[in-house]
């Protein structure tokens, strides 16, 4: 394993388009599209290559706060919330070091280019960029609102075109109407707009490669996405997370199998943004109906991991994590000659930080109950006893680091609240 090369950026961004796809079937493939075109738009107008790049990440995340309001049901529904939505997204995006950037375009892709005159005039020619990139995804998120699924989409152009002509100057900055316009004569642009809209294929020669320091930064962003979803999740993938890490140290993982086990404890839940929020925030017993949307979570966190470079061992670690060892688990029934020892570890991890952590309904568990249940699953032969004494010996440090992380988490999502 290259711990300096260990992933790209281009893999990361297809995992978070397909968690991003499991919120709504009516939102599927709007971001994308929307990245799509913003990202023809910036090629049209010659962009460097770095403010494209900043291009197509705020273009992909530019409805990201919907995660936190209230739950849509379609994309127009969430367009009706449009600057709500960008501001929320705007603050999330902020709390990853290094945003700051992609959340200043998100904070102004919903305004109309007319209101961001007097910001415009009075910035620097950097602040000026960031506005004029908000309004290409302004324009790209429009057209992707406006086409009419299962028609000609080269037929609807002159339409399309009609509509953005009269917003030039007003609802859009000139430059991204021009260049929407150049890009009207290029059929495969279109089509690709609609039938595949997998712009992230354009920068398989262009994404740098990063280390497995800089993965497991980016994907405590992707974990924010998770935990942002409800009151009920906000806490619960940074403890997961702090619990894993501590607990591969303390069995002797290496130093680079420690900081996966992070990552895999950061995603081991990004497969439930497929789940309505009337089921994540029920308190109550769920029916057998409600419980089989939940299995799907596992898998779905798996499928969506295998598909990132150098995430083999982390799928597994993070899918695996409702598998018990006598088989009894869900959804692949593996039992104990299956799971390896970051398999059997997440499995503890989760169990420790959902009954340890802060819920809006009760409090979490006191140390004495914790082993009680932990010991229970352990003789049930659910989850590995030998993980269990170890947490158990060393239960103070793992609950300081669980508890550190979970409160910080709460604090992001809460904070998010007050900007809404």
């Amino acid at each position: 394993m290259d711990s300096e090369n260990f992933t790209n950026v281009r893999s990361l961004l297809s995992a978070l388009a397909a968690a991003l796809n499991l919120i709504n079937p009516d939102v599927e493939h709007h971001h994308e599209q929307t990245a799509y075109l913003a990202f023809m738009l910036g090629n049209n107008l010659e962009l460097d290559i770095e403010d494209i790049h900043l291009l197509v990440y705020a273009a992909l995340l530019h409805d990201v706060g919907a995660i936190v309001v209230e739950e849509q049901k379609s994309v127009v529904e969430i367009e009706r919330e449009a600057r709500k939505i960008s501001r929320i997204g705007a603050y999330m995006i902020r709390q990853t070091e290094g945003f700051e950037d992609i959340a200043d375009v998100v904070k102004y892709c919903q305004h109309r280019w007319s209101e961001l005159a007097d910001i415009y005039d009075g910035a620097d020619e950097r602040c000026k960029l960031k506005l004029r990139l908000s309004s290409l995804i302004h324009l790209a998120d429009t057209v992707s609102l406006l086409i009419t699924p299962n028609k000609s989409i080269i037929n609807q152009l002159p339409h399309l075109a009609n509509i953005i002509k009269r917003g030039r100057g007003k609802d859009f900055a000139e430059c991204a109407v021009d260049a929407f316009i150049n890009l009207m004569e290029y059929e495969f642009v279109w089509l690709d707009l609609v039938k595949n809209p997998s712009f992230l294929l354009l920068f398989t020669g262009e994404m740098h490669t990063i280390s497995l320091a800089e993965t497991a930064r980016l994907t405590r962003f992707m974990s924010n996405l998770i935990d942002f979803r409800s009151p009920f999740t906000a806490m619960h993938s940074a403890g997961v997370a702090a619990s894993a890490k501590k607990l591969a140290e303390l069995a002797g993982m290496s130093e680079d199998e420690c900081v996966m086990m992070e990552i895999a404890g950061y995603l081991h839940d990004v497969g439930k943004l497929s789940v309505p929020r009337s089921i994540l925030e029920k308190p109550d017993k769920l029916t057998d109906e409600e419980f089989n949307i939940i299995k799907e979570h596992a898998y779905n966190t798996r499928l969506i991991l295998m598909n990132v470079d150098g995430f083999e061992k982390i799928a597994n670690w993070a899918g695996f994590h409702h598998e018990k060892l006598n088989g009894h688990g869900y959804p692949f029934h593996y039992d104990a000659s299956q799971l390896d020892k970051g398999s059997r570890i997440m499995a503890v991890a989760d169990i420790f930080s959902a009954i340890t952590e802060e819920r809006p309904y009760r409090e979490g568990m006191c140390k004495e109950q914790a082993i009680d249940v932990l010991e229970g699953n352990a003789k049930r032969g659910d989850i590995d006893s030998d993980i269990v004494k170890l947490l158990i010996d060393n239960y103070d440090n793992v609950d300081e680091e669980r508890d550190k992380m979970s409160k910080l988490a709460g604090q992001r999502y809460f904070s998010s609240l007050d900007n809404s």
